[in-house]
Order: C-alpha cells, then sequence, then structure tokens
C-alpha cells in the first residue's frame, strides 16, 4: 500500500485559503503542492501586505489615530491576520527543515511589524486640525497606488472610511465619499477579474 501524498492535505484545504488572498498573480505551478505555495504566499502576499500597512501605521500616527488604545489595538489585530494564515499555511505545507525555518524567520517579523501600533500608541500624539485632511490624502495615494497594483485599494478604503468618521467638515466628507467610491470600485474589478482567473 502507497503512503499518502504530502500535498493531499494542502489540496484539501486551498480552496478554503485562496479567498484570502490578496493578489491573483500567483503563477500556476504554486498550487501543485510541491511545498513552495506556503513560501510565495509570504513573499508576495505578507510582503506586500507589510509594506502597505507600514505606510498606513505612519498615516494614522501622524493623524494622531492611535492616542486611542481601542484603535491601536484593533488595528493591530487585523495586522496579525496575516501573519496568522501564512503560519498555519507555513506548517502545513514546507519542503524541508531549512525552508520551515526561513518562513516562519519571515513570519516573525511579520508579527513584530504588526504588533507597531502598540508602541506607537505610547507617543501619545494626539488627533489636530489636519487630521482628516492627511487621512483623505493618504486615501488618495493608496486609491492611486490601486491602479497598479489593485487589492492596495483595501488600504485606500481603510484610510477614506477613517476620514470618514473622523471630525471633518463637508468638503472633506465629500472627498472621502468620493474616494470610498473609487476604492470599492477597484476592488469589486479586481473581485471580478480574480473570479474569472479560477473559475476558467
Amino acid at each position: 500500500m502507497s503512503a499518502p501524498k504530502p500535498s493531499a492535505l494542502l489540496s484539501a484545504i486551498f480552496p478554503i485559503l485562496t479567498p484570502l488572498l490578496l493578489t491573483s498573480s500567483f503563477p500556476a505551478h504554486a498550487t501543485d503542492g510541491i511545498g513552495y505555495s506556503a513560501s510565495a504566499f509570504i513573499i508576495l502576499v505578507l510582503g506586500g501586505f507589510l509594506l502597505m500597512n507600514l505606510m498606513l501605521n505612519g498615516l494614522f500616527f501622524f493623524a494622531g489615530k492611535y492616542q486611542n488604545k481601542g484603535f491601536s489595538r484593533g488595528h493591530t489585530s487585523v495586522s496579525l491576520i496575516l501573519p496568522a494564515i501564512a503560519l498555519i499555511w507555513t506548517l502545513v505545507d514546507h519542503v524541508g527543515f531549512a525552508d520551515l525555518a526561513l518562513n516562519i524567520g519571515l513570519i516573525t517579523v511579520a508579527v513584530g511589524l504588526a504588533l507597531l501600533p502598540l508602541q506607537l500608541s505610547l507617543h501619545q500624539r494626539a488627533e489636530h486640525g489636519y487630521t482628516s485632511l492627511l487621512l483623505i490624502l493618504g486615501a488618495i495615494g493608496f486609491l492611486a497606488l490601486s491602479y497598479l497594483v489593485q487589492p492596495i485599494a483595501i488600504f485606500a478604503l481603510a484610510s477614506a472610511h477613517i476620514a470618514l468618521t473622523s471630525q471633518s467638515n463637508t468638503k472633506a466628507k465629500v472627498l472621502s465619499i468620493l474616494t470610498l467610491i473609487g476604492g470599492y470600485s477597484v476592488l469589486a474589478y479586481w473581485g471580478v477579474q480574480t473570479l474569472q482567473v479560477f473559475t476558467q
């Protein structure tokens, strides 16, 4: 009797993990279960997320949003989701100790960066008159980048939603709403394109 294939468990959970991916640019061989799909996820998805999230950290810090402890804890919790997925995927799909150690090392760095809002909240930088303006400008910047890499629209939506709920004048609220419309449009387009890729 032949031994079970090591890729069987990966093949079983891949349909569940697929909707969680933040990019549709994986090559076809990244899902064939040879042990490198977790590394591809960490490099392409988690790496890109960390870069954009660091920019979001800076935006929220200079806007004074981390003065609210609940806000900083919430941002930290959301930031830990992808490292948790990457850890589970790495434990399930790796080709040896070296691959496992490298991926866990990268995930550890990701967790450390995800905890950054908690550290920034200790600086007690308060909100100010330019808070909404900074958030809106950040949202517009993310939206512009999303026309090159569509998943970045998620960060534009996060910034615009926070700007909309912050104390701001009518003009700022209108800009936030327009940014939200643009962000959801880009995200919807990316969703349709991704669905077409996986249904072909």
